[in-house]
């Protein structure tokens, strides 16, 4: 993937708002939201959390679909330090007393080139979630007025696939024509003020088109990682790039000007599809950023709330990726987050969208990571990246991603992607399966319909999850430091497995390591 450090170096010289912005908002309360945000997350975090976290290089890479994403690597021939690891508690997702209505949790997978077989493999690993990118307006309507369906049609034979497994499909809309373009000859950029109308007929009709048998597509994403500026990425980019680089919300109030005509037409094709904001980015946390880091990008679903974006959409995309630091260590230090203090990454990014939409009376909206994984590499083909010891821990932060995206009230967990990009894979080319297939099998089967109760703080450096399913109590517990310890658990259990599937004795002393365990108890 191409390193576009020079773009990004240009920005920063151009002099872009910095993160420490005044927020002022009539859609908001008279409290100030930044403040309420920032309490927000303190709340939900251990003054413990601000351990620094290891040292980190970091560069600026292009994500599987071409946006820019801060990747962590350790320095070269140097140990990463592992220091203790903090209890970190987890977010309520709703504020007390709002009844809310979410999709249940489930796991899924992206197949972005999918034929029947990938298909096939993955819902047999128990992915409830398809996400399917994407159905492209700039393919089917090039010239205005004039739709060419026929350009969908290996899409329209992935959707019935899909539907006749009965998943849940997730289905991206995404490039603008050239007559649409606001930004010339950008066609993942927005879309010019005089053609939302015409945009909005478009979702209109491919709602009717898709939302009814026999492609049954319910979810709906405008848009994908929209939270970039166009200058960021190739002028034939296909993914992208509403950002307003000059914008103190990075142009989240144009995106809420586009729902604003989008939205009801959908609503009025099928009053019962759900419409999700493009997957975000977030490239970096705004209220802790890194030491010469812009965080503005993270600044955009704010933008969509302060205009009055809200009552358009049901739930948020966004994306959260980790980064190999080597055996049984992970890591994102745009956030502030590593695998021996706060876990998978995408506990800080859902903590800090939950308040975002709470701070802005919004609560109710659901959350899905579309796109979840664990980088390796420049490109993944690394010699790093083919060994047991990535493999192993690959497998691990499937089950810990999974569960933790449960934890903090998502709806779904969406991996990056049966085939893979720099790593991710979950089978090999002939779908041979990879240790990561069947622990994400393993969780998908586990959490499928299972409810948080609590993270469990009673052992040292050890980091765990209780849900409930169907009245069973079951735990998961990994060690945070990747270090085997032995804990007493509070009585004898039913079973013991470990992310793998393995059966391990179920007796009230257990060591645990840094592969996680599932730790079941009887009615």
């Amino acid at each position: 993937m191409r390193v576009i450090k020079t773009l990004l170096s240009v920005l920063l010289l151009a002099g872009l708002v910095g993160c420490n912005l005044v927020w002022k908002s009539p859609a908001t309360p008279t409290t100030n939201p930044q403040r309420a945000l920032a309490t927000l997350i303190e709340a939900t975090s251990s003054a413990e959390n601000e351990t620094e976290a290891p040292s980190l290089t970091q560069t600026v890479e292009e994500t599987p679909t071409g946006e820019a994403l801060a990747s962590v690597e350790p320095p070269e021939g140097e140990e990463t330090p592992v220091p203790e690891a903090p209890t970190v508690p987890i977010a309520t997702p709703t504020l007390p007393g709002v009844a809310v209505d979410l999709p249940p949790f489930d796991a899924g997978m992206e197949l972005n080139v999918m034929s029947t077989r990938d298909l096939e493999v993955a819902l047999q690993a128990g992915a409830h979630w398809v996400r399917v990118n994407a159905l492209n307006w700039a393919d089917i309507e090039p010239t205005e007025g004039a739709r060419n369906w026929a350009a969908a049609n290996a899409l329209e034979q992935q959707l019935r696939t899909a539907a006749a497994w009965g998943a849940k499909t997730i289905l991206v809309v995404r490039t603008t024509p050239a007559w649409a373009q606001a930004v010339p000859g950008m066609r993942c950029g927005a879309v010019k003020v005089d053609k939302l109308a015409a945009f909005a007929q478009f979702v209109y009709e491919a709602v009717l088109r898709y939302s009814a048998p026999p492609y049954q597509v319910e979810y709906w994403e405008l848009g994908n990682e929209p939270d970039v500026d166009p200058a960021l990425v190739p002028p034939d980019n296909p993914f992208g790039c509403w950002g307003v680089a000059s914008d103190p919300q990075y142009g989240g109030s144009i995106y809420a000007d586009m729902l604003k005509q989008v939205a009801p037409r959908i609503r009025a094709a099928n009053p019962n599809v759900k419409i999700l904001v493009g997957g975000l980015l977030l490239d970096c946390d705004p209220l802790n950023p890194p030491t010469g880091k812009n965080c503005t990008p993270s600044r955009y679903l704010e933008g969509i709330l302060r205009n009055g974006g809200g009552e358009f959409f049901d739930g948020v995309s966004f994306h959260a990726y980790d980064y190999y630091a080597g055996p049984d260590r992970y890591g994102n230090s745009n956030w502030n987050s590593t695998s021996d203090t706060l876990g998978p990454v995408v506990s800080a990014k859902a903590r800090f969208l939950h308040a975002v939409l709470t701070s802005y009376g919004v609560p109710d909206k659901f959350l899905v990571n579309t796109e979840a994984g664990l980088l390796c590499g420049r490109t993944g083909a690394e010699a790093m990246c083919q060994g047991a010891d990535f493999h192993r821990t690959k497998a691990a932060y499937v089950a810990l991603t999974n569960a933790a995206a449960l934890a903090e009230g998502l709806s779904g967990s969406v991996w990056y992607s049966l085939k893979g990009w720099r790593g991710t894979a979950l089978v090999g080319p002939r779908h041979e399966p990879y240790p990561a297939y069947e622990a994400f099998r393993q969780s998908a089967m586990r959490l499928s319909g299972a409810v948080f109760s609590r993270q469990i703080t009673e052992y040292p450096s050890v980091l765990g999850y209780e849900f409930t399913r169907e009245g069973q109590k079951m735990w998961l517990l990994v060690t945070l430091d990747g270090q085997s310890r032995v804990i007493q658990l509070p009585s004898v259990p039913v079973s013991i497995y470990d992310a793998l599937g393995n059966a391990l004795p179920p007796l009230v002393e257990l060591t645990i390591g840094a592969m996680p365990v599932y730790v079941e108890w009887a009615p």
